[in-house]
């Protein structure tokens, strides 16, 4: 993949390049990772490390600055940026409720950077037969474990699962639960909250699975044999999943 900068000046050029020399060869691990583990056969064919105003609005109107296809990826390797945007979600709950929220996403560090990027590649993966809404929740709740399980230390991986339970259970709390089976309808755009909802809990239904089953690996085949059993039920009905 090439390496292509959309910056404001030489002092963010500098940074972004910083950036990916430092975490080059962690980065290209991961690959082979990929590679060797879930099917990776084609990466996009450039990733474009854009400041967050060009990632959101003059590449694509979108909020997150993260995303890609098959031609290129879009990422903003800025740690401050991210910190913010996460901590959005919280802005509509009371300071007593959140405290040990903002203290964690005020800690974070490149780890959770690369993860991020780590997200966005492993949607390469030919393990997943479609994005469609009704599976849209497996697929993001996937990559995401399969990123921060690599990305992440042991305490860093559980610290988030413990902040994103509390996440989904403050926004519960304000809003009707809908189905993750309808991956992406209550969500409204700038509304972070929402946006990170949907994945947080997709998040967890991955990771309640590979407790189950054992591996990412076993989780993978009750899928695919779901799928060549010719979809009997939805997908959350076949693993049995209520969340």
């Amino acid at each position: 993949m090439k390496n292509l900068f959309l910056v404001t000046d030489e002092t963010q050029l500098k940074d972004y390049e910083y950036f990916v020399a430092s975490h080059q060869n962690i980065l290209q691990n991961y690959i082979t990772y990929l590679q060797d583990q879930f099917q990776v056969e084609e990466l996009p064919q450039a990733i474009i490390w854009a400041d967050d105003e060009a990632a959101t609005g003059f590449i694509r109107e979108c909020p997150i600055p993260a995303y890609t296809n098959d031609i290129r990826m879009v990422m903003t390797p800025d740690l401050e940026v991210w910190k913010d945007i996460y901590l959005k979600q919280i802005e509509n709950y009371s300071t007593e409720d959140t405290q040990e929220i903002v203290a964690h996403y005020h800690s974070l560090s490149d780890n959770h950077l690369l993860q991020i990027i780590g997200h966005e590649l492993a949607h390469q993966s030919e393990q997943f037969l479609d994005y469609e809404e009704e599976t849209m929740w497996f697929e993001e709740g996937m990559v995401e474990y399969i990123s921060r399980r690599y990305f992440l230390t042991d305490e860093e991986f559980m610290r988030e699962k413990q902040i994103n339970q509390q996440l989904v259970n403050l926004f519960q709390t304000k809003n009707d639960n809908c189905p993750l089976s309808q991956f992406g309808q209550a969500t409204s755009e700038r509304d972070y909250a929402s946006i990170f909802y949907e994945y947080w809990r997709s998040f967890l239904s991955i990771d309640l699975l590979v407790e189950r089953f054992g591996t990412v690996e076993d989780v993978f085949f009750s899928y695919h044999t779901w799928h060549n059993q010719g979809r009997p039920v939805d997908l959350l009905t076949w693993f049995q999943l209520e969340i």
